[in-house]
C-alpha cells in the first residue's frame, strides 16, 4: 500500500516516541506489542505475504489450490512468490494489484469482527495473586460413544466431559501449567485459543491450544445481556468491566454460563494460526477455508469500529475460526496485547471481502463474480498507545 512520505514518517515517528518516551509501565513490558494503525505499513504486508510464500513453496506445483479453480495451483502461486518477493516491500501491493484481479464469491453484506493474542501476566509458580491456573490437557479426555468423554480408570467412558464448572471446582485434579494473575483474563484468552505470558521472573512463556472438553461454547455476553447486568451493544470491554466490578461468586456464576473449557499447552515459539505461520497484526485474517483457501491473499473493504475510519486493505487468509462460516466473513487479527485486544473486542463491522486470484483464471467459475477495484482509502495513524 502507497503511503505518502510525511504518513510514513508520521508512523515511524509515533513508534519511536513511544518506544522510547512511553510511561514507565510500558517500557517494563517486554515488548511495545500492537497498536494502531495495526500493520498498515508495506513492512507488515510484506512479512504475512512472505509467511504464506512459505508454505506454498513446500507444495507441490500441480497441487490444486481449492475446488473452485479460480484460485489455481499451487505452482501458479509459487511463481507470484517468487515475483513479489523480488520486490521492495514498497512495491509488493502494487505488483499483487497488478498480477492479480479481485472477485466476489457471493453476495450480500459481509461481517467483520477482530481478534487478537493476549498478554497475560502469570508465574510457574502459585503465589500472591497468581491464583488463576491454566491447564494442560488431561490425559483421560478422549472420543468414546461418539463424542468428547473421560476415561475412567476401569476402562469405561464417562459422556460429556466435565463442564467449566466441574473442572474449575476440581483444579487438583489437572495438571497446571501456568498461574495466571487475572481470572478474566484467562477467561478471554480461552475465546481466543492462545497467548503470550509475561513471567514474574522476566521470560515469555507460549502457550497454545491443546484440546477442549466437548461441551458446546455460549456466549456470557448473551448470559449477561439476558441478566440485564449489560445494555445496548455487548462489547468484550463491557463485559470485561462487569466482571472484575462484580468478583466472586458472582463472577464465577457468570462464567460457568459457558460450559466450554480450553485447555493448553506450552510451545517453544507463539502459536501459529490454522496455515502453521506466525500471525501478522492487521495483515492476518480468519476465513471460511470451503470458500477461501488459506494463504492466499484477500481484500477487505469495511471499517474499524472503534473510530468509524475506513478498514480497506489487502490480508492474507491464514486462520479460521468456528465462527467464521460464508464466503463474505472476515475475523481481522488485531496483534498483541491490551489495545490489540480492546479494538478487536469492539471490531464488529459490515463490508465485502474481495478474493485475489491469479487474473488468468478468472472465468473459470461462473459463481465468481469480477469485481470493481475498490477505492483505496487512506489510513491516518493514530496517536499511539493508550494507558488505560
Amino acid at each position: 500500500m502507497y503511503f505518502p512520505p510525511k504518513l510514513k514518517l508520521s508512523i515511524f515517528v509515533v513508534t519511536i516516541f513511544f518506544g522510547l518516551f512511553g510511561p514507565a509501565a510500558a517500557q517494563e513490558r517486554h515488548k511495545t506489542w500492537d497498536y494502531p494503525p495495526f500493520g498498515a505499513d508495506d513492512i507488515a504486508l510484506y512479512k504475512a505475504f512472505e509467511a504464506s510464500c512459505s508454505k506454498f513453496s513446500a507444495m507441490k506445483p500441480e497441487k490444486k489450490m481449492h475446488s473452485n479453480p479460480i484460485y489455481g495451483t499451487a505452482g501458479q502461486w509459487q511463481s507470484i512468490c517468487r515475483n513479489g518477493l523480488a520486490k521492495k516491500p514498497e512495491l509488493l501491493e502494487d505488483y499483487l494489484n497488478t498480477r492479480l484481479t479481485r472477485v466476489k464469491l457471493g453476495g450480500g453484506e459481509g461481517k467483520f469482527t477482530g481478534y487478537y493474542k493476549p498478554v497475560l501476566e502469570g508465574s510457574r509458580k502459585r503465589h500472591g495473586e497468581y491464583q488463576t491456573p491454566l491447564l494442560a490437557k488431561p490425559k483421560d479426555l478422549t472420543i468414546c460413544n461418539g463424542q468428547t468423554g473421560q476415561k475412567r480408570p476401569d476402562g469405561g467412558c464417562r459422556n460429556p466431559y466435565p463442564n467449566r464448572a466441574e473442572i474449575m471446582k476440581n483444579i487438583d485434579n489437572y495438571k497446571v501449567i501456568l498461574w495466571l494473575k487475572d481470572p478474566v483474563d484467562a477467561f478471554f484468552m480461552q475465546v481466543q485459543g492462545s497467548g503470550t505470558i509475561e513471567l514474574d521472573d522476566g521470560s515469555i512463556a507460549h502457550v497454545g491450544f491443546a484440546g477442549k472438553n466437548g461441551h458446546p461454547y455460549i456466549a456470557i455476553g448473551k448470559t449477561l445481556r439476558d441478566m440485564g447486568a449489560i445494555k445496548g451493544t455487548v462489547t468484550a470491554q463491557k463485559i470485561r468491566e462487569w466482571l472484575r466490578a462484580n468478583k466472586g461468586p458472582a463472577a464465577d456464576e457468570v462464567l460457568y454460563s459457558n460450559p466450554s473449557f480450553i485447555f493448553f499447552k506450552e510451545t517453544a515459539i507463539e502459536a501459529p494460526g490454522a496455515f502453521g505461520v506466525t500471525l501478522t497484526a492487521g495483515r492476518s485474517v480468519a476465513v471460511d477455508r470451503s470458500h477461501i483457501p488459506l494463504g492466499v491473499p484477500v481484500f477487505i473493504k469495511s471499517k474499524n469500529t472503534f473510530d468509524a475510519l475506513p478498514w480497506e486493505r489487502m490480508m492474507m487468509a491464514q486462520d479460521v475460526g468456528s465462527a467464521i462460516k460464508g464466503a463474505n466473513r472476515g475475523d481481522l487479527y488485531f496483534g498483541h496485547g491490551d489495545l490489540a485486544g480492546e479494538r478487536a473486542g469492539e471490531q464488529n463491522a459490515t463490508g465485502q471481502l474481495y478474493a485475489m486470484v491469479p487474473k488468468e483464471n478468472v472465468g473459470m467459475d461462473a459463481v465468481a463474480e469480477k469485481a470493481e477495484k475498490p477505492e483505496l482509502a487512506d489510513i491516518q495513524p493514530a496517536a499511539g498507545p493508550t494507558v488505560q
